[in-house]
Protein backbone atom coordinates (compact mmCIF):
# COMPACT_ATOMS: atom_id res chain seq x y z
CA UNK A 1 0.00 0.00 0.00
CA UNK A 2 1.55 3.28 -0.85
CA UNK A 3 0.82 6.70 -0.11
CA UNK A 4 1.13 9.72 -1.68
CA UNK A 5 1.13 13.57 -0.35
CA UNK A 6 -0.26 17.04 -2.31
CA UNK A 7 4.08 17.76 -2.93
CA UNK A 8 3.88 14.22 -4.96
CA UNK A 9 6.17 12.43 -2.40
CA UNK A 10 5.18 8.78 -2.53
CA UNK A 11 6.21 6.07 0.45
CA UNK A 12 5.51 2.45 0.64
CA UNK A 13 3.04 3.14 3.67
CA UNK A 14 1.82 6.28 5.91
CA UNK A 15 4.01 5.73 8.78
CA UNK A 16 6.77 6.78 6.14
CA UNK A 17 4.74 9.78 4.89
CA UNK A 18 4.39 10.84 8.16
CA UNK A 19 8.26 11.13 8.89
CA UNK A 20 8.64 12.44 5.82
CA UNK A 21 5.84 15.60 6.30
CA UNK A 22 7.43 16.00 9.96
CA UNK A 23 11.13 16.08 8.26
CA UNK A 24 10.69 18.08 5.75
CA UNK A 25 7.93 20.17 6.99
CA UNK A 26 6.02 19.47 4.20
CA UNK A 27 2.43 20.55 5.72
CA UNK A 28 -1.33 21.66 4.54
CA UNK A 29 -2.41 24.97 6.68
CA UNK A 30 -5.39 23.68 7.81
CA UNK A 31 -6.45 24.29 11.28
CA UNK A 32 -5.50 20.81 13.71
CA UNK A 33 -7.68 20.18 16.18
CA UNK A 34 -6.79 18.75 19.69
CA UNK A 35 -7.17 14.64 19.64
CA UNK A 36 -6.90 12.03 22.44
CA UNK A 37 -5.47 9.47 22.30
CA UNK A 38 -6.23 5.36 22.89
CA UNK A 39 -6.34 6.27 27.18
CA UNK A 40 -9.42 8.73 28.04
CA UNK A 41 -8.12 11.84 29.32
CA UNK A 42 -4.56 11.42 27.56
CA UNK A 43 -3.40 13.49 25.12
CA UNK A 44 -1.02 11.95 22.72
CA UNK A 45 0.14 15.29 22.13
CA UNK A 46 0.06 19.67 22.50
CA UNK A 47 -0.89 21.93 19.83
CA UNK A 48 2.04 24.41 20.50
CA UNK A 49 3.57 27.49 18.35
CA UNK A 50 6.61 25.47 16.88
CA UNK A 51 6.51 25.07 12.90
CA UNK A 52 8.66 22.82 12.45
CA UNK A 53 6.34 19.98 13.31
CA UNK A 54 2.58 19.81 13.08
CA UNK A 55 0.70 17.80 15.31
CA UNK A 56 -1.57 16.39 12.56
CA UNK A 57 1.84 14.91 11.26
CA UNK A 58 3.08 13.51 14.54
CA UNK A 59 0.81 10.76 15.01
CA UNK A 60 2.10 7.32 14.93
CA UNK A 61 -0.23 4.09 13.67
CA UNK A 62 -1.12 1.69 16.32
CA UNK A 63 0.05 -1.63 14.95
CA UNK A 64 -2.21 -4.19 15.10
CA UNK A 65 -0.21 -6.42 16.75
CA UNK A 66 2.06 -5.24 19.65
CA UNK A 67 5.08 -7.29 19.54
CA UNK A 68 6.24 -6.38 16.49
CA UNK A 69 6.56 -3.58 13.50
CA UNK A 70 4.04 -3.55 10.78
CA UNK A 71 6.56 -4.67 8.06
CA UNK A 72 9.80 -6.49 9.44
CA UNK A 73 12.36 -5.19 7.52
CA UNK A 74 16.33 -5.58 7.33
CA UNK A 75 17.84 -2.16 7.47
CA UNK A 76 21.05 -1.68 5.23
CA UNK A 77 22.94 -0.19 8.71
CA UNK A 78 26.09 2.06 7.71
CA UNK A 79 29.55 1.06 9.00
CA UNK A 80 30.36 1.67 13.12
CA UNK A 81 33.10 3.95 11.62
CA UNK A 82 31.07 6.51 9.31
CA UNK A 83 29.78 8.33 12.64
CA UNK A 84 28.44 11.50 11.05
CA UNK A 85 25.54 9.23 9.50
CA UNK A 86 25.04 7.64 12.79
CA UNK A 87 25.37 11.26 14.78
CA UNK A 88 22.51 12.48 12.32
CA UNK A 89 20.37 9.48 12.29
CA UNK A 90 20.51 10.04 16.27
CA UNK A 91 19.53 13.79 15.93
CA UNK A 92 16.35 13.65 14.25
CA UNK A 93 15.19 10.18 15.13
CA UNK A 94 15.36 12.15 18.77
CA UNK A 95 13.70 14.90 17.36
CA UNK A 96 11.16 13.02 16.42
CA UNK A 97 10.37 11.08 19.14
CA UNK A 98 10.83 13.73 21.24
CA UNK A 99 7.92 15.40 19.76
CA UNK A 100 5.98 12.44 19.81
CA UNK A 101 6.55 11.78 23.41
CA UNK A 102 2.78 10.97 24.45
CA UNK A 103 1.25 7.65 25.48
CA UNK A 104 2.06 4.92 28.35
CA UNK A 105 5.17 3.47 28.34
CA UNK A 106 4.17 0.50 26.07
CA UNK A 107 2.82 2.68 23.44
CA UNK A 108 6.48 5.14 23.74
CA UNK A 109 8.54 2.15 23.50
CA UNK A 110 6.75 0.74 20.35
CA UNK A 111 6.26 4.35 18.75
CA UNK A 112 10.13 4.24 19.46
CA UNK A 113 11.42 0.65 17.26
CA UNK A 114 8.57 2.00 14.86
CA UNK A 115 10.33 5.25 14.04
CA UNK A 116 13.62 3.82 14.33
CA UNK A 117 12.96 1.25 11.47
CA UNK A 118 10.41 3.76 9.33
CA UNK A 119 13.45 6.69 9.82
CA UNK A 120 16.51 3.96 8.73
CA UNK A 121 14.48 2.34 6.29
CA UNK A 122 13.56 5.82 3.97
CA UNK A 123 17.78 6.95 4.96
CA UNK A 124 19.83 3.91 4.43
CA UNK A 125 17.69 1.57 2.49
CA UNK A 126 16.72 -2.23 2.68
CA UNK A 127 18.99 -5.35 2.47
CA UNK A 128 18.70 -7.12 -1.11
CA UNK A 129 17.97 -10.31 -1.37
CA UNK A 130 20.75 -12.56 -3.15
CA UNK A 131 19.67 -14.49 -5.67
CA UNK A 132 22.81 -15.79 -6.68
CA UNK A 133 26.47 -15.91 -6.84
CA UNK A 134 28.42 -12.79 -8.24
CA UNK A 135 29.53 -13.28 -11.77
CA UNK A 136 33.24 -14.67 -12.03
CA UNK A 137 35.26 -11.73 -13.63
CA UNK A 138 38.75 -13.02 -15.55
CA UNK A 139 41.99 -10.97 -14.35
CA UNK A 140 44.94 -11.21 -17.06
CA UNK A 141 46.31 -14.40 -16.29
CA UNK A 142 42.71 -15.92 -16.61
CA UNK A 143 41.87 -14.33 -20.17
CA UNK A 144 45.67 -15.42 -21.29
CA UNK A 145 44.50 -18.84 -20.72
CA UNK A 146 41.62 -18.60 -22.53
CA UNK A 147 43.58 -17.07 -25.75
CA UNK A 148 45.62 -20.00 -25.15
CA UNK A 149 43.08 -22.61 -24.89
CA UNK A 150 41.32 -20.42 -28.07
CA UNK A 151 44.65 -20.91 -29.95
CA UNK A 152 45.36 -24.49 -29.29
CA UNK A 153 41.98 -25.55 -30.86
CA UNK A 154 42.37 -23.60 -34.04
CA UNK A 155 46.10 -24.94 -34.21
CA UNK A 156 44.67 -28.29 -33.65
CA UNK A 157 42.46 -27.82 -36.99
CA UNK A 158 45.17 -26.84 -38.44
CA UNK A 159 47.71 -29.70 -38.12
CA UNK A 160 44.63 -31.89 -39.01
CA UNK A 161 43.98 -30.28 -42.40
CA UNK A 162 48.15 -29.55 -43.06
CA UNK A 163 50.18 -31.09 -45.29
CA UNK A 164 52.71 -33.56 -43.89
CA UNK A 165 55.87 -31.08 -44.42
CA UNK A 166 53.66 -28.80 -42.28
CA UNK A 167 53.30 -31.26 -39.32
CA UNK A 168 56.26 -31.19 -37.91
CA UNK A 169 56.36 -27.07 -37.11
CA UNK A 170 52.90 -27.08 -36.14
CA UNK A 171 53.40 -29.83 -33.67
CA UNK A 172 56.72 -27.68 -32.34
CA UNK A 173 54.44 -24.34 -32.14
CA UNK A 174 51.57 -26.50 -30.60
CA UNK A 175 54.09 -28.01 -27.76
CA UNK A 176 55.25 -24.55 -27.21
CA UNK A 177 51.57 -23.28 -26.43
CA UNK A 178 50.75 -26.12 -24.36
CA UNK A 179 53.89 -25.39 -22.14
CA UNK A 180 52.67 -21.73 -21.87
CA UNK A 181 48.97 -22.91 -21.19
CA UNK A 182 50.86 -25.17 -18.53
CA UNK A 183 53.21 -22.40 -16.69
CA UNK A 184 49.72 -19.80 -16.64
CA UNK A 185 47.51 -22.69 -15.02
CA UNK A 186 49.85 -23.33 -12.18
CA UNK A 187 50.58 -19.93 -11.20
CA UNK A 188 47.13 -19.29 -11.61
CA UNK A 189 46.11 -22.21 -9.41
CA UNK A 190 48.96 -21.43 -6.84
CA UNK A 191 46.72 -17.29 -6.52
CA UNK A 192 43.47 -19.05 -5.89
CA UNK A 193 45.06 -21.49 -3.07
CA UNK A 194 46.81 -18.86 -1.66
CA UNK A 195 43.50 -16.58 -2.00
CA UNK A 196 41.56 -19.15 -0.18
CA UNK A 197 44.03 -19.82 2.34
CA UNK A 198 44.05 -16.30 3.36
CA UNK A 199 40.01 -16.00 3.37
CA UNK A 200 39.99 -18.84 5.72
CA UNK A 201 42.30 -18.19 8.02
CA UNK A 202 40.64 -14.23 8.03
CA UNK A 203 37.30 -16.09 8.91
CA UNK A 204 39.31 -18.62 12.00
CA UNK A 205 40.38 -15.34 13.53
CA UNK A 206 37.60 -13.82 13.04
CA UNK A 207 35.35 -16.68 14.41
CA UNK A 208 37.31 -19.75 15.74
CA UNK A 209 33.92 -21.96 17.26
CA UNK A 210 32.25 -21.28 13.98
CA UNK A 211 34.69 -21.55 11.47
CA UNK A 212 35.29 -25.01 13.31
CA UNK A 213 31.63 -25.93 13.47
CA UNK A 214 31.37 -25.20 9.32
CA UNK A 215 34.70 -27.26 8.79
CA UNK A 216 33.75 -30.18 11.33
CA UNK A 217 30.44 -30.62 12.18
CA UNK A 218 27.76 -32.39 10.10
CA UNK A 219 25.92 -31.02 7.17
CA UNK A 220 22.27 -29.64 7.90
CA UNK A 221 19.99 -28.69 5.62
CA UNK A 222 16.08 -29.08 5.31
CA UNK A 223 13.15 -27.43 4.25
CA UNK A 224 10.02 -27.24 6.87
CA UNK A 225 6.75 -28.74 5.25
CA UNK A 226 4.25 -28.04 8.12
CA UNK A 227 1.31 -25.78 8.55
CA UNK A 228 0.90 -23.15 11.24
CA UNK A 229 -1.65 -25.39 13.00
CA UNK A 230 1.40 -28.29 12.83
CA UNK A 231 3.68 -26.24 14.57
CA UNK A 232 1.23 -24.45 17.55
CA UNK A 233 0.07 -27.98 18.30
CA UNK A 234 3.95 -28.76 18.78
CA UNK A 235 5.36 -26.16 20.26
CA UNK A 236 2.14 -26.53 22.85
CA UNK A 237 2.72 -30.21 23.34
CA UNK A 238 7.02 -29.69 23.89
CA UNK A 239 6.97 -26.41 26.34
CA UNK A 240 3.40 -26.12 28.00
CA UNK A 241 2.80 -28.14 31.58
CA UNK A 242 -0.80 -29.54 31.45
CA UNK A 243 -0.62 -29.92 35.00
CA UNK A 244 1.11 -25.96 35.73
CA UNK A 245 -1.97 -25.26 38.27
CA UNK A 246 -1.56 -28.73 40.10
CA UNK A 247 -0.46 -28.44 43.89
CA UNK A 248 2.83 -30.71 44.08
CA UNK A 249 2.57 -31.17 47.17
CA UNK A 250 5.44 -31.12 50.21
CA UNK A 251 8.84 -31.89 48.69
CA UNK A 252 11.79 -32.54 50.82
CA UNK A 253 14.15 -32.51 48.56
CA UNK A 254 14.11 -28.86 47.70
CA UNK A 255 16.74 -27.25 49.72
CA UNK A 256 15.78 -24.52 52.18
CA UNK A 257 18.19 -21.36 51.59
CA UNK A 258 19.73 -19.55 54.65
CA UNK A 259 18.42 -16.42 55.67
CA UNK A 260 20.66 -14.19 53.72
CA UNK A 261 23.00 -11.52 54.71
CA UNK A 262 22.29 -8.93 52.02
CA UNK A 263 19.34 -7.99 50.57
CA UNK A 264 18.27 -7.86 46.92
CA UNK A 265 19.72 -4.49 45.10
CA UNK A 266 16.44 -3.01 43.32
CA UNK A 267 17.58 0.36 42.20
CA UNK A 268 16.81 1.24 39.17
CA UNK A 269 19.27 0.51 35.97
CA UNK A 270 22.25 3.17 36.02
CA UNK A 271 23.42 4.74 32.98
CA UNK A 272 26.62 2.81 33.67
CA UNK A 273 25.34 -0.50 33.73
CA UNK A 274 23.10 0.34 30.66
CA UNK A 275 26.75 1.21 28.80
CA UNK A 276 28.30 -1.77 29.87
CA UNK A 277 25.43 -4.29 28.68
CA UNK A 278 25.39 -2.11 25.63
CA UNK A 279 29.64 -2.38 25.18
CA UNK A 280 29.54 -6.09 25.97
CA UNK A 281 26.76 -7.17 23.20
CA UNK A 282 27.35 -8.86 20.00
CA UNK A 283 27.21 -7.07 17.01
CA UNK A 284 26.26 -10.37 15.30
CA UNK A 285 23.00 -10.55 17.18
CA UNK A 286 19.71 -10.85 15.56
CA UNK A 287 17.47 -8.40 15.65
CA UNK A 288 13.97 -9.41 17.36
CA UNK A 289 10.24 -8.57 16.17
CA UNK A 290 11.30 -5.02 16.98
CA UNK A 291 13.87 -4.80 14.06
CA UNK A 292 16.32 -2.77 15.98
CA UNK A 293 19.48 -4.10 16.20
CA UNK A 294 22.13 -3.48 19.09
CA UNK A 295 24.24 -1.60 16.62
CA UNK A 296 21.54 1.03 16.71
CA UNK A 297 21.97 1.56 20.66
CA UNK A 298 26.11 1.20 20.33
CA UNK A 299 26.36 4.28 17.81
CA UNK A 300 22.96 6.45 19.15
CA UNK A 301 24.02 7.83 22.53
CA UNK A 302 20.73 9.36 22.27
CA UNK A 303 18.52 6.85 21.55
CA UNK A 304 19.83 4.65 24.19
CA UNK A 305 19.43 7.50 26.68
CA UNK A 306 15.78 7.60 25.82
CA UNK A 307 15.58 4.05 26.00
CA UNK A 308 17.14 3.93 29.62
CA UNK A 309 14.42 6.11 30.58
CA UNK A 310 11.78 3.76 29.56
CA UNK A 311 13.23 0.93 31.38
CA UNK A 312 13.76 2.61 34.61
CA UNK A 313 9.70 3.50 34.77
CA UNK A 314 9.05 -0.37 33.35
CA UNK A 315 11.48 -1.35 36.18
CA UNK A 316 9.79 1.33 38.75
CA UNK A 317 6.27 -0.20 37.97
CA UNK A 318 7.04 -3.84 37.90
CA UNK A 319 5.13 -5.32 34.84
CA UNK A 320 7.15 -6.61 31.62
CA UNK A 321 6.74 -3.98 28.43
CA UNK A 322 3.83 -5.94 26.33
CA UNK A 323 6.17 -6.00 23.12
CA UNK A 324 8.90 -8.08 24.84
CA UNK A 325 6.06 -10.89 25.58
CA UNK A 326 6.40 -12.48 22.12
CA UNK A 327 9.80 -13.62 20.37
CA UNK A 328 10.31 -14.47 16.50
CA UNK A 329 10.79 -18.76 16.17
CA UNK A 330 13.86 -19.68 13.76
CA UNK A 331 13.99 -23.35 13.20
CA UNK A 332 17.36 -24.76 12.35
CA UNK A 333 17.94 -28.36 11.17
CA UNK A 334 19.32 -31.11 12.93
CA UNK A 335 20.62 -33.32 10.00
CA UNK A 336 20.21 -33.17 6.35
CA UNK A 337 17.49 -33.13 4.21
CA UNK A 338 15.16 -32.82 7.04
CA UNK A 339 11.02 -32.09 6.68
CA UNK A 340 9.46 -33.12 9.78
CA UNK A 341 9.18 -30.42 12.77
CA UNK A 342 10.53 -32.97 15.25
CA UNK A 343 13.95 -32.72 13.08
CA UNK A 344 14.36 -28.73 13.62
CA UNK A 345 15.12 -27.02 16.39
CA UNK A 346 13.30 -24.34 17.66
CA UNK A 347 15.36 -20.91 18.64
CA UNK A 348 13.73 -17.67 20.10
CA UNK A 349 14.65 -13.92 18.98
CA UNK A 350 13.62 -11.50 21.47
CA UNK A 351 13.34 -7.89 21.20
CA UNK A 352 16.95 -6.01 21.98
CA UNK A 353 15.30 -4.20 24.38
CA UNK A 354 13.86 -6.55 26.43
CA UNK A 355 17.62 -8.28 26.50
CA UNK A 356 18.85 -5.15 27.62
CA UNK A 357 16.50 -5.69 30.22
CA UNK A 358 16.92 -8.36 31.67
CA UNK A 359 20.71 -9.08 31.50
CA UNK A 360 20.49 -6.21 34.01
CA UNK A 361 17.79 -8.18 35.91
CA UNK A 362 20.34 -11.03 35.90
CA UNK A 363 22.76 -9.06 37.00
CA UNK A 364 21.50 -8.07 40.10
CA UNK A 365 19.76 -11.36 40.56
CA UNK A 366 23.55 -12.81 40.07
CA UNK A 367 25.04 -10.63 42.10
CA UNK A 368 22.29 -11.19 45.18
CA UNK A 369 22.86 -14.83 44.94
CA UNK A 370 26.90 -14.82 45.11
CA UNK A 371 27.19 -12.47 47.78
CA UNK A 372 24.47 -14.59 50.03
CA UNK A 373 26.64 -17.45 49.10
CA UNK A 374 23.48 -19.13 47.57
CA UNK A 375 25.77 -20.39 44.76
CA UNK A 376 28.98 -23.25 45.06
CA UNK A 377 31.65 -21.41 42.34
CA UNK A 378 33.82 -25.03 42.78
CA UNK A 379 30.46 -26.77 41.62
CA UNK A 380 28.40 -24.12 39.73
CA UNK A 381 30.67 -22.14 36.71
CA UNK A 382 27.59 -21.47 33.94
CA UNK A 383 26.44 -17.85 34.13
CA UNK A 384 29.00 -16.73 36.70
CA UNK A 385 30.94 -13.43 36.14
CA UNK A 386 34.63 -13.44 34.75
CA UNK A 387 34.58 -17.40 35.51
CA UNK A 388 35.15 -19.51 32.42
CA UNK A 389 33.51 -22.60 33.18
CA UNK A 390 33.77 -24.53 30.14
CA UNK A 391 37.79 -24.28 30.26
CA UNK A 392 38.03 -25.20 34.13
CA UNK A 393 35.95 -28.15 33.78
CA UNK A 394 37.43 -29.52 30.76
CA UNK A 395 41.08 -28.75 32.53
CA UNK A 396 39.78 -30.79 35.84
CA UNK A 397 38.23 -33.45 33.41
CA UNK A 398 41.46 -33.91 31.42
CA UNK A 399 43.26 -33.89 34.30
CA UNK A 400 41.72 -36.85 35.80
CA UNK A 401 41.67 -38.97 32.97
CA UNK A 402 45.53 -38.25 32.45
CA UNK A 403 45.76 -39.47 36.21
CA UNK A 404 43.78 -42.57 36.12
CA UNK A 405 45.47 -43.63 32.98
CA UNK A 406 49.21 -43.63 34.63
CA UNK A 407 48.05 -44.86 37.08
CA UNK A 408 46.19 -47.77 35.53
CA UNK A 409 42.93 -47.08 37.75
CA UNK A 410 39.21 -46.48 37.26
CA UNK A 411 37.63 -43.54 36.21
CA UNK A 412 33.84 -43.14 35.10
CA UNK A 413 33.27 -39.92 33.92
CA UNK A 414 29.24 -39.17 33.02
CA UNK A 415 27.89 -36.15 31.05
CA UNK A 416 24.19 -35.58 32.14
CA UNK A 417 21.83 -33.12 30.38
CA UNK A 418 18.20 -32.85 30.17
CA UNK A 419 16.35 -33.21 26.39
CA UNK A 420 13.54 -30.17 26.57
CA UNK A 421 14.20 -29.08 30.11
CA UNK A 422 11.64 -26.52 30.52
CA UNK A 423 8.81 -28.78 28.99
CA UNK A 424 9.85 -32.30 30.91
CA UNK A 425 10.03 -30.40 34.47
CA UNK A 426 6.94 -29.54 36.03
CA UNK A 427 6.65 -25.57 36.25
CA UNK A 428 4.63 -25.72 39.49
CA UNK A 429 8.16 -27.58 40.71
CA UNK A 430 10.25 -24.54 39.69
CA UNK A 431 7.80 -21.35 41.14
CA UNK A 432 8.20 -23.68 44.41
CA UNK A 433 12.39 -23.40 44.30
CA UNK A 434 11.76 -19.83 42.99
CA UNK A 435 9.17 -19.20 46.00
CA UNK A 436 11.79 -20.63 48.75
CA UNK A 437 14.18 -18.54 47.37
CA UNK A 438 12.13 -15.37 47.65
CA UNK A 439 11.06 -16.28 51.46
CA UNK A 440 14.68 -17.03 52.75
Amino acid sequence: MSAQWFCGKVRKNPRGLKIHQAKMRCVRTVPVAQRSGNTPGETQEEVGPETNHSAQNLQVTQALNPCRTSEHRWVKWPQAYKEKEWLQFDEDADTILEAIAKGDTDQRLQNMTTIIISLAAERFGLEENRTGNLPYTMNNRSKKIHQLKQELKSQRRRFKEAREEETGPLAELRNILRKKLMTLRRAEWHRRRRKERARKCAAFIANPFGFTKQLLGKKRNGQLTCSKAEIDHHLRDTFCDRSREQDLGHCQHLIDPPTPTLDFDGKEPSWKEIQEVIKKARLSSAPGPSGVPYRVYKNCPKLLHRLWKILKFIWRRGKVAQQWRFAEGVWIPKEEELKTIAQFRTILLLSVEGKIFFSIVARHLTDYLLRNSYIDTSVQKGGIPKVSGCLEHTGVVTQLIREARESKGDLVVLWLDLTNAYGSIPHKLVEEALGRLAQA
